[in-house]
């Protein structure tokens, strides 16, 4: 029952929330199991009574189930130090049940002084009852470590994603390139208005993919823009044989989604679609918006003789699916007669 890693940004790292939460639910647990075990003492001698003995038995129930969790698990139990666990974890069940049975002999000779019992008599329920918190306390400690764990993993990958992006654009100066365009675009013959739309388009890609994108999520209007710009673009140097079809409708414009998340699929359409210029090819992207979903449709054709589609950006957007839309979304992916197809649900 630990937490140490970073979580959000405000209040409680997340862990230590989850954590905690582990320790209120046994503890409350614990706490109603007391309650009706000691109704006798309250309605003898009342309930103001009856907290001494229920704060001892706090007490050794929490020697016991801590004594597991922060000392015998971490220091003998995964560090495989079975045979010492196994003798440690008996010592504590003795100790437990011994001096339980003890405090509960004497709090019963009060209250029953006409019916006291040997120690012993009080063995058997004690020692299920240090069996089963242990159980139960050392299930909650491996889940809340399972939890933990599973958080440190999502915080690397996320930072390795960053790390892997930020190490990409550091290849290129900004400032440099947008400079070489506006030269660029100002030697461009005015006549020449193709010419001029096509850079135009392409410092737009560029500016979106190096700033806007920076951003942890982007509105899906300019997600959508950057998809008419990328397909505009290849547009242009297409041949007469590739059908482009782009179909986009959206309701809310403002949604929030993760940047380039569409873009990996359209530029794998237009890198594998068929180049035969005697052949008819096509590309047909939508990206569709419904009452709480999104969604994106790629289907493109390809030579028979072309490798399968896939590549670095394909399984890095599934990890970036897994990681920031997990359990709310749905990915197909599929080919089937040099025709390839993508469809990708989001739900908003």
């Amino acid at each position: 029952m630990r937490a140490s890693t970073p979580g959000n940004k405000a209040g409680w790292p997340i862990p230590f929330r989850r954590s905690l939460l582990f320790h209120l639910l046994f503890w409350i647990m614990y706490g109603v199991f007391m309650i009706l075990e000691m109704q006798g003492y309250s309605k003898n001698r009342g309930f103001v009574f009856s907290l001494t003995p229920l704060l001892l038995y706090f007490v050794l129930m929490a020697l016991l189930v801590y004594g597991n969790t922060l000392v015998l698990i971490p220091l003998l139990l995964e560090k495989k130090k079975i045979a010492i666990y196994i003798c440690g974890i008996i010592l504590f069940i003795i100790g437990y049940t011994y001096f339980r049975s003890l405090n509960q002999q004497y709090w019963d000779s009060i209250i029953w002084p006409e019916d006291k019992m040997t120690i012993q008599s009080y063995f058997k329920w004690n020692f299920l009852y240090a069996v089963w918190f242990l159980l139960i306390s050392s299930m909650l400690f491996f889940t809340d470590k399972w939890s933990e764990q599973q958080q440190k993993v999502k915080n690397i990958e996320i930072n390795q994603l960053k790390t892997e992006l930020k190490y990409l654009r550091s290849q290129l100066n900004p400032h440099f390139l947008f400079n070489g365009l506006n030269t660029i675009y100002g030697n461009i013959d005015i006549r020449d208005q193709a010419a001029r739309n096509s850079l135009l388009q392409f410092s737009d890609l560029l500016r979106y993919s190096l700033y806007e994108a920076d951003a942890d999520y982007v509105s899906l209007e300019k997600e959508a823009d950057h998809l008419r710009n990328y397909v505009g673009l290849q547009q242009t140097r297409s041949n007469a044989a590739l059908r482009i079809e782009l179909d986009i409708q959206l309701r809310e414009k403002e949604t929030q989604v993760i940047p380039l998340l569409f873009m990996p699929f359209v530029e794998n359409a237009f890198k594998f679609s068929a180049r035969d210029d005697n052949k008819e090819s096509f590309i047909r992207i939508s990206l569709v918006q419904e009452e709480k979903r999104i969604i994106f449709r790629c289907v493109n054709s390809y030579s028979d003789h072309q490798p399968s589609q896939g590549g670095i950006g394909l399984v890095n957007v599934k990890r970036r699916l897994e990681l920031l839309y997990k359990d709310r979304h749905e990915l197909h992916i599929r080919s089937e007669n040099t025709i390839f197809y993508v469809e990708l649900i989001l739900i908003t």
